[in-house]
C-alpha cells in the first residue's frame, strides 16, 4: 500500500477515534435549580412534530424559560413583570403534549410543564435497557417535558418578537417547504386510499407510521418487516437495490443513475432529515458498487462515509440504530449479495427477482445478530416474508407516489393509481397479518453480552479475509 494512502486513512481514522473519545465526556448543560420544577417558556419548533397514539412530540429550541409565569403571559408584549428565577435558554427541549391543536415545524410556541432529565427504561421485560438518554443526547437533547401545556404564539406577536420573522433564512424556507409538501402528500393518500392502506402507504414512502396502530406495528415486527415502515437505512438499502434490479433492462449506467436520482427524490419527499440523509447516502454507496464494478473500492467508500459521519456526529456510533443498521445492511449487501445470487440459479431472474432475493437474504444474515441483541426478538419467518413481500415494495412505492403526487395535479386521474396502489397494499397487509398469526412466527431471546455480536462479526471478517487471500493465491498461480 502506498504511503500516501496510509496517511490518508490514518488521518480520518484518527479524527473519528478522537471525536468518539470526546463524545464520552459529553455532559448535559447545567440548568441549576430548574430541574424537576414547573417552568414556563417560549421557543420555536425546530424538528417536524411527531404524532403518537396518545399525542404529539415536539422538539423546541428554548428562547426564554422561567419559573412560575403562566403560559398566557408570553402572548403579551408587556415587559413590566416582576423578576422570577431564570432558567437556561438556547437549549433543545423534547416536549410531549396532547394531540390537538396540531403544531408545525417553525411554529413559535409557549410551554408549561415540569422540566425533567430523561431516564433509561427496560425493553419489554427482556432484561434489556434502552439507552433513552443517549438516544436523545445524539441530537443535543438533554431535557424533556411530559404532559406539557403548549400554545402557539399569535402570528403577529411572533413576528414582532423575532428580529428576522418566523422564517429567518433559506434553510428554514426549504425545510418548511419540504414538510409542507410531505403533509399535503399524506393528505392526498388519506383521501384516496382509506385506512389502514393509507397508513401503510405513508409509512412506506414518507416514514409516517403512527397511524398504523400498535397492533399492526407489532405484526410488522413479528414477521421481520418493520423496516419498511420506519424509514430505516435497512429499508432504503433494500429498496435502492430493488430499484436497481427493476431497472436492469436499461443500459447499466442509466439504470444506476436513474436509481440514484430516485433515492435523492425520495429523500427530498420525506423531508431530508438527518436520518434520511445518512440512509440515502449509504444506499447510494451500495448502488455505486454496480457502477464502479470494484467491490473493494466501494467498501472503502463505505468506510470513508462512515468515518465522515462519525467525525460530524460521533454519538451516532453507539446511540443511532438507524446509522448502525444502515452501515451493516449496506456492508452485508456489498459482501454477500453477489455470492448468494450465484447460488440461486434455480430462481428465475424475471424483473430482477433473483437479485432482490439475494439482497434480502444477505442483509438479513448480516443485521440479524445486531437486531437480536438490541431487540431480543427475531422473526423466524422473516426471510420468507421478506422474499414474498419485498419484490412488491418498489412498484407499490411507485404507484403510491403517483397517487400522492397526482393529488397536486388532477384528482380524477389519481383514482387509477389509487386502485393499483390499493391492490399492492392489500396484498402486503394480508401477508403480514396472516404470517404474524403463526405460532412460530418469531422467537424471543434473553439479554446477552455485546461480545457475542462482536464475535460474530469478527469471525465473519476473518473468514472473509481468508477466502480473499485464498482466491488471490489461486489467481497468482
Amino acid at each position: 500500500m502506498r504511503k500516501g494512502v496510509i496517511i490518508f486513512w490514518s488521518i480520518f481514522v484518527a479524527a473519528a477515534i478522537f471525536r468518539v473519545w470526546q463524545s464520552f465526556d459529553a455532559t448535559a448543560p447545567d440548568i441549576g435549580d430548574c430541574l424537576k420544577e414547573t417552568i414556563t417558556g417560549v421557543g420555536a419548533i425546530v424538528v417536524e412534530p411527531q404524532k403518537t397514539g396518545t399525542g404529539q412530540v415536539l422538539v423546541v429550541k428554548v428562547e426564554r424559560a422561567e419559573e412560575s409565569y403562566a403560559v398566557a403571559d408570553y402572548n403579551s408584549l408587556d415587559s413590566n413583570r416582576s423578576s422570577n428565577k431564570k432558567c437556561p435558554s438556547d437549549i433543545l427541549l423534547r416536549i410531549k403534549t396532547k394531540l390537538y391543536p396540531e403544531f408545525s415545524y417553525n411554529d413559535r410556541v409557549t410551554f408549561k410543564g415540569k422540566l425533567l432529565e430523561p431516564m433509561n427504561f427496560g425493553n419489554g421485560g427482556s432484561g434489556r435497557e434502552f439507552d433513552y438518554k443517549g438516544y436523545l443526547a445524539k441530537d443535543d437533547i438533554f431535557y424533556e417535558m411530559k404532559s406539557a401545556v403548549v400554545t402557539k404564539v399569535d402570528e403577529e406577536i411572533a413576528q414582532k418578537r423575532s428580529e428576522a420573522g418566523p422564517i429567518s433564512n433559506v434553510t428554514n424556507r426549504i425545510t418548511l417547504f419540504l414538510y409542507s409538501l410531505k403533509s399535503k402528500f399524506v393528505d392526498n393518500l388519506n383521501r384516496t386510499l382509506g385506512e389502514p392502506h393509507a397508513a401503510l402507504a405513508a409509512g412506506l414512502v414518507v416514514g409516517e407510521r403512527a397511524a398504523l396502530g400498535k397492533d399492526l406495528l407489532n405484526d410488522f415486527r413479528t414477521v421481520g418487516l418493520i423496516h419498511i415502515v420506519v424509514l430505516s437505512g435497512f429499508n432504503i438499502t433494500i429498496v435502492a437495490y430493488a430499484m436497481r434490479r427493476l431497472l436492469s433492462f436499461l443500459p447499466r449506467v442509466w439504470g444506476i443513475l436513474i436509481g440514484g436520482v430516485g433515492i435523492i427524490l425520495f429523500g427530498i419527499l420525506v423531508g431530508g432529515g438527518a436520518t434520511v440523509v445518512r440512509s440515502c447516502f449509504m444506499a447510494g454507496i451500495a448502488l455505486s458498487a454496480d457502477l464502479l464494478r470494484r467491490d473493494y473500492s466501494v467498501i472503502r467508500a463505505l468506510a470513508l462515509a462512515a468515518l465522515l459521519m462519525l467525525i460530524q456526529n460521533p454519538m451516532i456510533l453507539l446511540h443511532d440504530t438507524s446509522f448502525q443498521l444502515s452501515f451493516l445492511a449496506t456492508l452485508g449487501l456489498l459482501l454477500l449479495a453477489s455470492p448468494i445470487e450465484g447460488q440461486l440459479k434455480f430462481i428465475p431472474d424475471i424483473l430482477g427477482i433473483r437479485g432482490i432475493v439475494a439482497a434480502t437474504v444477505s442483509t438479513q444474515i448480516f443485521v440479524s445478530p445486531f437486531i437480536l441483541y438490541i431487540m431480543g426478538q427475531i422473526s423466524i419467518i422473516g426471510v420468507v416474508v421478506n422474499i414474498l413481500v419485498l419484490p412488491s415494495i418498489p412498484p407499490t412505492m411507485l404507484f403510491v407516489f403517483l397517487t400522492g403526487a397526482g393529488g397536486f395535479v388532477w384528482m380524477p386521474a389519481v383514482k387509477l393509481f389509487g386502485w393499483i396502489s390499493h391492490i399492492f397494499l392489500s396484498y402486503e397487509l394480508f401477508m403480514v397479518q396472516s404470517f404474524a398469526r403463526l405460532p412460530f412466527a418469531s422467537a424471543h431471546v434473553s439479554a446477552f453480552s455485546i461480545w457475542w455480536v462482536i464475535g460474530f462479526y469478527g469471525i465473519f471478517a476473518i473468514t472473509f479475509l481468508i477466502i480473499k487471500w485464498i482466491d488471490a493465491g489461486k489467481k497468482l498461480r
